[in-house]
């Protein structure tokens, strides 16, 4: 009987040490550049009651603006829940997205949730107020991190919102508000 309980100790502890052996490495996989930003997201989080999303932190720590870097710092705070409970209560795609992918996001799930037809490039650049350019470049992030799909039979723009994203209630991860204080501070709260 005594065996039992041993060997599960075992097993949990293997376990522990594949998992942690697993977060180093992918931590050891960012970029200098990146882990401060991860460094400052983590001690701004849960300020002022911040929700303080990537691209806001690269600016503040003046690293050059990418889509790449601010896809694998998102896809390493999607992958690490555990960094801060900001991540855990508010949702990674909160602090991954910029407030346009945001805002083209809503746009795609609210018409797809009532049922109306997918809008098309230039209607997302009325409805956002962005150019072309920068509606296709967030509808190619927005698939990048799952949130949308290419489907040719969509209509409009291609793509498709995967499900899960449709029945969020209440969305919460695509709203935001940009907070500038006068002491030069950006932060987003939700």
């Amino acid at each position: 009987m005594k065996t039992k309980p041993r060997l599960l100790l075992i097993v949990i502890a293997l376990l522990l040490f594949v998992n942690g052996a697993s977060a180093a490495n992918d931590q050891a996989q960012l970029a200098t550049q990146e882990q401060k930003v991860i460094d400052y997201l983590v001690k701004d989080w849960g300020e002022d009651y911040s929700v303080t999303s990537v691209d806001i932190a690269m600016n503040a720590l003046k690293v050059a603006p990418s889509d790449e870097t601010r896809f694998r710092i998102g896809n390493y705070i999607k992958a690490h829940p555990e960094l801060h409970e900001v991540i855990r209560r508010w949702g990674w795609v909160t602090l991954v997205l910029t407030p346009d992918e945001k805002l083209i996001a809503r746009a795609l799930i609210n018409s797809e949730r009532d049922g109306k037809p997918t809008p098309s490039v230039s209607e997302l650049t009325k409805a956002v107020g962005i150019k072309r350019p920068d509606v296709k470049r967030g509808l190619a992030m927005l698939e990048r991190y799952e949130i949308l799909k290419k489907d040719s039979k969509a209509g409009g723009i291609g793509y498709s919102v995967i499900p899960r994203y449709i029945k969020w209630q209440p969305r919460l991860d695509f709203v935001f508000h940009k907070i500038s204080l006068d002491s030069g501070r950006q932060f987003n709260v939700n």
